[in-house]
């Protein structure tokens, strides 16, 4: 084989290879649903997104106007959506941005300008389980409410953040679940969620968490789950 050919053949195969680079390396197509451009976003904010196939899975963030990064999640889609609340920490400045990107390569795929407002909120603590299946508080900001019980298991059903998740910490809450009811009758707190299996044993898990959640409150001394099927 001549040198002319061997050189036609280098040439074509590098640009195989770039070629097959690109397309590895290029971001899915994903449009940001919500929110809408330059919204004013309140604690906790709503995030849709739409585009990616089945099982795929994005990072999300909100940032603040010094850069500061105020909260970091996984989404994962489902029949081409993905949506999750994201309770952030007081941001600084009124200016901010939602940013989409790849988990592998930390490659942006989606940005969006939103406001962030500076209402102050509270802290609370959601319980989650570590390597070691040993329960563990994390703290959540969340808007300020007479329902602090309600809101405080709506921020543990939102899971762990992402920095969160990388060091090992998971829940044991069915994926879909929602909460529809938080009650109070003496010293006692009811919480009823929707689950699709409401005998899976994951629950046992799951209830230890929301007992926990809500026993960090002094007027609540007991705690009943109750499940029903979605």
């Amino acid at each position: 084989m001549d040198e002319n050919v061997l050189a036609a053949v280098a040439v074509a195969a590098v640009f195989l290879l770039l070629s097959l680079a690109m397309v590895v390396g290029a971001p899915p197509t994903l449009e940001i649903e919500s929110p809408l451009p330059d919204e004013a976003l309140e604690n906790p904010a709503r995030v849709v997104l739409l585009g990616p196939p089945q099982g795929a899975e994005v990072g999300v963030r909100l940032v603040d106007a010094l850069g500061r990064t105020l909260v970091e999640k996984v989404l994962v889609f489902r029949r081409g959506r993905a949506e999750g609340s994201l309770y952030f920490d007081l941001p600084t400045g009124g200016e901010g941005s939602l940013e989409v990107f790849l988990l592998a390569t930390g490659r942006m795929v989606a940005t969006r300008k939103v406001r962030l407002t500076g209402e102050r909120g509270k802290w609370v603590k959601v319980f989650f389980f570590d390597r070691e299946g040993k329960l563990f508080p994390a703290v959540r900001r969340i808007p300020e409410t007479p329902k602090v019980a309600t809101e405080a298991l709506r921020a543990l059903l939102s899971g762990p953040t992402l920095p969160e998740a990388r060091d090992g910490i998971w829940s044991a809450a069915p994926e879909g679940a929602r909460l529809l009811s938080v009650s109070l009758s003496g010293v006692t707190a009811s919480a009823t969620f929707a689950v699709p299996d409401p005998q899976s044993p994951s629950l046992d898990l799951f209830s230890l968490q929301v007992q926990q959640t809500l026993l960090q409150f002094p007027t609540i001394e007991a705690v009943e789950v109750q499940y029903i099927r979605r």
